[in-house]
């Protein structure tokens, strides 16, 4: 209670200060730029069946916002003053069979805020279709509209994908992605670092014209062995960052050292020791600071005779985790590098 009474007194004793002094001073925030003025890419994998969505933009949590996609049925881009009840919408429309166009002019006619979103619609027969609102397009060269004025809105379709975007330094932020893609496609990569690369082409080129904030990777596929899952292969965001896209990059290679790294563990079950260090020395190429990655290239190293790059390996791995001092001397790929003083002496190191 004395607190209390204490907290009144100081608020008053304030009050009348300020009202002494004149007029209380006013303070003014910045007005926030909720639209999901962005750019970003669908796409469809005819031979893997994926569907992927990615995108980056200026606001908050963007990868939250825009991508949906349902594994075996199709993808959508909301953006611009993003619609949420787009996505599950177009999905249902997917599954009764319509077209991404007949989609869109359905979602839109039956939005009177039509005017200020930006869609794209991807089916699994490889179809597009984007729809730019007219007050996407006038608001970016609105003199009265500082932050958007001169900026560039616009898509391009091609085989399997589509790159989309508003509030952009330029057509060429698109066309940019749109050749990323396909290079990434055409040499082999796969779905969620093609649409990565897409996302560094854009940025390479302008970007949001306001800047950096957020990014996100969707890509889902069929999982016929197990009907109950959702098949999200990868969901990454980087909800606020200086700089999403490096962030952006960093979480997707974990994810897609995994793969490798237990090719590896297969591979040398079946004592394919040599194929088993490459796959190995490519998880931690993408990941190089996982401990148990590290410690996987010393056994493969160990089990192919390379005692030194073996010794190595194992060093990185005590490094980034000190357990493996232990584990090391009961390791039966390690058997032979007991014989090394080196083994020995990076056991016995202290910490």
């Amino acid at each position: 209670m004395k607190v209390t009474t204490l907290c009144l007194a100081l608020l008053v004793s304030a009050t009348r200060v300020i009202a002494q002094a004149g007029n209380p001073p006013t303070f003014t925030l910045l007005p926030e730029d909720t639209w999901y003025s962005t750019f970003s890419i669908v796409a469809y994998d005819p031979e893997t069946e994926e569907h992927g969505v990615a995108v980056a933009s200026r606001p908050v949590a963007a990868g939250a916002a825009v991508p949906w996609a349902v594994a075996g049925l199709g993808a959508v881009a909301t953006q611009a003053a993003a619609n949420r009840t787009y996505g599950p919408k177009a999905m249902a429309l997917l599954e009764q069979g319509l077209s991404p166009g007949e989609i869109i002019q359905r979602i839109t006619n039956e939005d009177p805020d039509r005017d200020r979103r930006q869609v794209a619609v991807l089916d699994n027969r490889g179809r597009t279709a984007v729809y730019t609102g007219r007050h996407v397009i006038d608001r970016n060269f609105d003199p009265n509209d500082i932050v958007h004025l001169g900026s560039y809105a616009g898509d391009i379709q091609r085989t399997n994908f589509s790159v989309q975007g508003n509030t952009l330094a330029s057509e060429q932020v698109l066309k940019s992605m749109a050749t990323a893609y396909e290079i990434a496609r055409d040499i082999g990569k796969s779905m969620g670092e093609r649409l990565m690369d897409a996302l560094d082409a854009g940025n390479a080129e302008g970007g949001d014209v306001r800047g950096m904030g957020s990014a996100g990777i969707l890509v889902v596929r069929p999982v016929p062995d197990n009907p109950a899952s959702i098949g999200r292969t990868v969901d990454l965001r980087v909800d606020h960052s200086d700089d999403p896209f490096v962030e952006l990059r960093r979480i997707l290679n974990k994810r897609l050292a995994r793969p490798h790294a237990q090719r590896s563990i297969e591979l040398a079950q079946r004592k394919a020791y040599a194929d088993a260090l490459i796959e190995q020395k490519r998880a931690v190429e993408l990941d190089p600071d996982t401990d148990a990655l590290q410690y996987g290239l010393a056994e493969r190293y160990a089990q192919i005779g390379e005692y030194l790059n073996a010794l190595l390996a194992l060093e990185k791995a005590i490094e980034l985790q000190p357990r493996y001092r232990q584990e090391a001397p009961v390791n039966v790929n390690f058997e032979k590098l007991k014989g090394f003083v080196e083994f020995q002496r990076l056991l016995e190191r202290t910490p």
